[in-house]
């Protein structure tokens, strides 16, 4: 029995070492380092994935992924929406979010530390944290759009209102049922658990972004000093998506592009 133990031990410990550097990292075997010994480098989202998978793994949770796209014009769409959905779903849309790692990230950052993410660029990615090889698994769900100028143009701010508010609860709902999917439904506890979500992503913004105000002439960084961007000719932004998910860096200046 012990020599089946310590040959047990033996070969998880080989295979630690052929993990990828933050994995290695992340599971707390030290800091990654490269083949000579040196502490291996990173972006600086990349070590914010790293963080989050570790704080998941050590809390016995998933790592859930708001996975943030390549293409800037599609960065806003899906940060106006995630917004939608924290700032304004119901207990039950949220309440399964209280059992993950929340962190926002591109895929190809997570894919330096979960090579089995997969491919494409879905809303969210599930990373298991309690086996390797690490399990991930996609949710994907597609959302309506606004549509916006041209609803605007054809029926005025009244309909525009309505429909704005019928586009809201539609895209709201599609994750929330998204997030009951893949994570669990639970019944037990959900007004409790959504509050512990709300004080938790809302009050401040999930790991890898950051919480900004559109007004349609112009954008407020939540917490950056001068980081208000003046983009006026923005246009109409629904009520609902005014505070939104922002996708970019920020520095003392302003913002810019990851």
């Amino acid at each position: 029995m012990k020599r089946r133990h310590l040959l047990g031990a033996t070969a998880a410990g080989l295979a630690a070492t052929a993990w990828p550097a933050f994995i290695r990292d992340a599971f707390g075997d030290g800091a990654a380092c490269d083949e000579k010994g040196t502490p291996a480098a990173a972006s600086g989202s990349l070590v914010q994935v790293s963080a989050a998978f570790r704080r998941a793994r050590q809390a016995n949770r998933a790592l859930l992924v708001f996975v943030i796209p390549a293409d800037d014009s599609a960065k806003w769409e899906r940060g106006h929406a995630f917004g939608e959905l924290l700032n304004f779903g119901a207990d039950g849309d949220l309440a399964p979010l209280a059992g993950v790692e929340v962190v926002c990230a591109t895929m190809a950052d997570l894919k330096k530390l979960v090579p089995g993410a997969g491919s494409g660029e879905p809303l969210l990615v599930v990373v298991g944290t309690d086996k390797v090889p690490v399990a991930a698994t996609q949710l994907d769900v597609a959302l309506p759009s606004y549509d916006g100028m041209r609803r605007m143009a054809a029926g005025g701010r009244e309909e525009q209102l309505k429909h704005d508010e019928r586009i809201a609860a539609q895209r709201i709902g599609a994750l929330g049922a998204l997030l009951r999917k893949g994570l669990g439904a639970d019944a037990r506890d959900v007004e409790a658990r959504a509050a512990s979500v709300r004080a938790r992503l809302v009050k401040a913004p999930p790991a890898g972004a950051h919480w900004a105000i559109a007004s349609g002439c112009g954008i407020d960084v939540e917490g950056a000093k001068d980081s208000g961007l003046m983009a006026c000719g923005m246009g109409h932004v629904p009520s609902k998506s005014r505070r939104f998910l922002y996708f970019f860096s920020v520095d003392g200046r302003g913002a810019s592009t990851r």
